[in-house]
């Protein structure tokens, strides 16, 4: 993975929501494409002290007051046609994620599938065959 090419789109993206106050991030990608490593940057950006993890496990990490990191991957794992979306916010509201979801928050959702949200940007990362990444903004 080329980690400048990681470095230099977590940066605009940091800048774009930064000029909105905020915002939340969709996270897209087959496994091991850099979705973690994106994030990791972008709070480092918002918040150099933050030391970001994987929430795999935790499902949601607080990096500061208002970043937030979600990995929703273990939710989908068992039912990935959960398409009823009163279905997929109750989920989502069990683990407390809507209520993160507000103006001056940052928040990044590994794994969101067809998860849809007000205003979201959404990110896919590919992987090219010679192991570079590609960006893509929706």
């Amino acid at each position: 993975m080329n980690r400048r090419t990681t470095k230099v789109f977590a940066r605009q993206l940091v800048h774009q929501l930064q000029q909105s106050n905020g915002g939340i991030v969709l996270l897209s990608g087959p496994l091991g494409a850099g979705k973690t490593t994106l994030v990791g940057e972008m709070v480092h950006l918002l918040c150099p002290q933050a030391m970001p993890s994987s929430p795999t496990y935790t499902v949601i990490n607080q990096y500061a007051e208002n970043i937030f990191h979600a990995d929703l991957y273990r939710l989908w794992e068992d039912d990935t046609n959960m398409a009823d979306e009163s279905q997929i916010n109750q989920v989502l509201e069990s683990i407390g994620l809507l209520d993160l979801c507000v103006p001056g928050n940052y928040v990044f959702i590994e794994w969101p599938n067809s998860l849809k949200l007000p205003g979201a940007i959404q990110v896919t990362i590919n992987i090219k065959e010679n192991g570079d990444r590609e960006f893509i903004i929706a």
